[in-house]
């Protein structure tokens, strides 16, 4: 299995337009720097009144076929949380 981390930040606007049909995936920069697009439907659960924020690890499997997506807080190794990735 392979994993992912990247940051999304999806305004209830950008979030209104995956829902209605207009868009169907998100692209997002991992933090490696390559470009990932996952269907809308994966982030489904982390959808808020905000839109969908965090930070999240995507799982593929070795043909980088999407297994599974996990919201993740980032630390600094003193229990502090980060606000971005890198």
């Amino acid at each position: 299995m392979k994993q992912i981390a990247v940051s999304i930040c999806l305004t209830p606007r950008q979030v209104e337009d995956y829902y209605r049909g207009r868009v169907r995936y998100v692209i997002a920069e991992a933090a490696d720097g390559r470009t990932v697009q996952m269907p809308i439907k994966v982030l489904h659960k982390y959808i808020s009144m905000e839109g969908i924020r965090g930070n999240f690890i995507i799982t593929t499997d070795e043909n980088h076929k999407f297994k599974h997506i996990n919201s993740v807080t980032l630390t600094d190794g003193k229990g502090h949380q980060l606000d971005q990735l890198g």
